[in-house]
Formats: structure tokens, C-alpha cells, sequence
């Protein structure tokens, strides 16, 4: 009798392994891209110099420091921008699906930098980087009305170091669904897009940041700028 029941027990348990270890191996499903907008290149960055009481502008970057036009001029482009957290390269904005919920993605690609020797400050690397800031619909729909200042925000980025690698679209896609997956606390960092309109009619705005009460965005003393005709390249048709 007793080597019946331990020869059941063995079955249930040989029968018991095969159905955990004999279970199919299957891949999460990829997300792709749905919807993409067109590209803004170009955006003119405006900031005031106290000391020389002046507007001082460059091209796709934000900085007041004059010495870039004249002194330092050979240092614009990638030195200059990679040292500022205010640059661009491009804009777009592209779609995904995910859990039956449509996101619009601000992917930005940008110059970064840094010491290859940080403690002494030697050897400066500069090197672009994609980002992507994951927005709500109800988020992106806040794009339809630029009057006063409006903030998009998102607790959702991923972001793509190109110094060593390049670009991969698979790869990136894949972050952002990793990222989507997380539960996010109230406590958790938010990054804000901040926009506003000139009464030219002009748009005005900074790249997505972790703005806080000791790094907040000032209207009033700097900002990128463009015409709405330009902006609206990054809106989905």
C-alpha cells in the first residue's frame, strides 16, 4: 500500500515538473510606432545678459554668454551646446499604443557632455543623446490652446546614450514600454514642457526638465522661440 501512494505522489509530482518546466517560452510583444510628426530643426535661443544688459541669441541653444560670438567663437556647436541642459538638434513627436492607451512621444535629440576625467575636470567628450518624454493625450491635447504658459507633463522618459552606440528605433521602443510598465508613486519626479506665446504671436519654450524651486524656468529672462509655423511641425496631423 505504501509503495502505491508514493508512486502516486512521485507521478503527481514528475506530472507537476512538466507542466512548470515544460511550459512555452514566450516574448513580450513589441510596440511600434503608430503616427509621426514632422521634424523641427531649428529654433533661435534668447537669453539676457544683466552684466551687459543685453539679449544675446544662438541658434538651437540657450545661453547669455556673448564670449561665444566673438572670443569663442570657433567653441559654438557641440562644445558650447553640450555644456547646457537648453539644446536641441531635433524635435518630433511619434505615437504608440500601448495597453489599448495611445501615448504621444517628444523625442529629442540633443548634444550632452562630459569629463572622461571628472575629478580633475580633463578631457571634455561631447556626444548627442535621444530622449523621450511620454505624454497622456490629455497631456499633448493641452497643445491645441497656447495662450498663457502651459506645462506638459510627464513622469515617463527614456533616454538613449549615443556616445558608445547608436541609434536604435527596436531599442528605444523597447525602453519605452519597460517605462510604461513601472508604477509611478505620487512622490515620483515630474518633468515639465513648458510653453507659452509672445503677443507677436510667436511660440516660446525649453526643453522637457525636472524644473524645481532651485532651477525654474523664467519667461522673462530666457527661452527658445519660433514661429507657430514652425512649431507646429512637431503636432500630429
Amino acid at each position: 500500500m505504501k509503495n502505491k501512494i508514493k508512486v502516486t505522489i512521485l507521478g503527481i509530482m514528475a506530472v507537476s515538473f512538466m507542466q512548470v518546466f515544460g511550459q512555452d517560452r514566450v516574448n513580450r510583444q513589441k510596440i511600434t510606432f503608430d503616427q509621426k510628426s514632422e521634424i523641427m530643426s531649428k529654433a533661435i535661443g534668447w537669453a539676457y545678459n544683466t552684466k551687459l544688459g543685453e539679449w544675446v541669441d544662438y541658434i538651437n541653444v540657450i545661453s547669455n554668454d556673448k564670449d561665444y560670438k566673438d572670443k569663442y567663437k570657433n567653441l559654438q556647436g557641440a562644445y558650447m551646446m553640450s555644456h547646457t541642459k537648453q539644446n536641441l538638434s531635433t524635435i518630433q513627436i511619434k505615437t504608440i499604443t500601448y495597453n489599448e492607451t495611445k501615448y504621444f512621444v517628444l523625442i529629442i535629440d540633443k548634444w550632452n557632455g562630459r569629463y572622461k576625467y571628472p575629478s580633475i575636470k580633463e578631457d571634455w567628450r561631447e556626444f548627442k543623446v535621444t530622449i523621450g518624454y511620454i505624454f497622456t493625450k490629455n497631456e499633448y491635447d493641452k497643445l491645441a490652446n497656447i495662450e498663457n504658459i502651459l506645462e506638459l507633463k510627464t513622469k515617463y522618459l527614456v533616454n538613449m546614450d549615443l556616445e558608445y552606440e547608436k541609434y536604435d528605433e527596436i531599442k528605444f521602443l523597447d525602453l519605452i514600454q519597460t517605462e510604461l510598465s513601472k508604477e509611478k508613486s505620487e512622490y515620483s519626479g515630474e518633468y515639465k514642457f513648458p510653453i507659452t506665446k509672445s503677443k507677436e504671436g510667436a511660440i516660446r519654450f525649453y526643453m522637457p526638465d525636472s524644473f524645481s524651486s532651485y532651477s525654474k524656468y523664467d519667461f522673462e529672462k530666457e527661452y527658445f522661440e519660433t514661429d507657430y509655423a514652425n512649431f507646429s511641425k512637431i503636432l500630429i496631423k
